[in-house]
């Protein structure tokens, strides 16, 4: 996805890889008798063929998901850009339920708000279009919604995971900023997790713009300009904060609408899928807390 957010959602990596296997229907058996000095070349013939194969082919890899092993891919969690969407037509004053989708009759995930601060969850993500479907992450804030705690599905590997302290804006400081695993390659072809920085701040920059909703919003800035190894497509890609960070995410009230209420896209290296699914939830999550804050007021 470019700075203008226009970029088709880069499909899921393969579920399979091609591995076919030289043909040998033809076999020496079968074919016509040969002069004495032919049969020596006919099996050099078949091993010249097994590097054209697909499976014998090498080529840079396009996706992160590529570096990583089979074991540790997984499909997208989010398309490039959700929406969220009133589902009550006549709120109630204590739980409101909203979901997220490209479109409002295609929800993807439904979200649960209580209207009071609490050191429960004050607003859960279901894995699902409907509460029914378990949390796939919940924020708890503090008594007086200073700070909050994310609990995020545990790591692979993990049985429990430990909530992620999320700092929320104050007098001194506008931005909401957590730390939260990110995938990299490790030795051998096997799996780091290390963890990274991240920070929204306010933002009315072509970042926020261009979703087409409120002028002003909030934008996701990574705090690392490493790029993943690879040569990923579009890493890297998303457009520079005032630090010369790079922004992976961008969200806004929405306008003009009585259903349609925030919008959110992926950008840069958010939407090439390098940093991994557990960043792609924190990203939502913690920005549905920009909406929800404001929606508090």
């Amino acid at each position: 996805m470019n700075n203008h957010d226009d970029i088709p959602d880069e499909p899921p990596p393969s579920y399979q890889e091609a591995t076919g296997t030289p043909s040998h229907t033809h076999r020496p058996s079968q074919a016509p008798p040969l002069p004495p000095r032919q049969p020596s070349s006919k099996p050099q013939s078949n091993v010249q063929a097994i590097p054209a194969s697909p499976s014998a082919s090498t080529h840079p890899p396009q996706t992160f998901a590529q570096l990583l092993p089979r074991s540790h891919t997984v499909n997208r969690q989010f398309p490039p850009c959700i929406n969220l969407y009133r589902n009550d037509a006549f709120p109630g004053a204590i739980q409101r339920r909203y979901s997220l989708g490209e479109h409002q009759h295609t929800p993807l995930y439904a979200v649960g708000v209580w209207q009071n601060w609490s050191t429960q969850a004050s607003l859960v993500l279901h894995n699902g279009p409907s509460e029914d479907y378990p949390p796939l992450a919940t924020v708890a804030f503090d008594a007086y919604g200073r700070r909050m705690n994310v609990t995020l599905p545990p790591l692979p590997g993990e049985v429990s995971a430990q909530p992620i302290s999320v700092t929320a804006p104050t007098m001194m400081s506008s931005t909401i900023s957590f730390r939260v695993e990110v995938p990299w390659p490790g030795p051998n072809g096997s799996v780091q997790w290390r963890k990274e920085a991240f920070e929204w701040r306010r933002s009315n920059s072509l970042a926020v713009s261009a979703l087409g909703g409120s002028a002003q919003g909030w934008k996701l800035v990574r705090l690392s300009k490493e790029l993943p190894p690879g040569g990923l497509t579009m890493a890297g890609s998303g457009p520079p904060s005032g630090d010369g960070f790079e922004v992976v995410a961008a969200c806004t009230t929405a306008v003009m609408s009585l259903t349609k209420l925030w919008k959110f896209c992926f950008l840069g290296t958010g939407v090439s899928g390098a940093l991994g699914e557990r960043w792609a939830v924190m990203a939502v999550i913690t920005g549905l807390v920009t909406w929800d804050r404001e929606n508090r007021r």
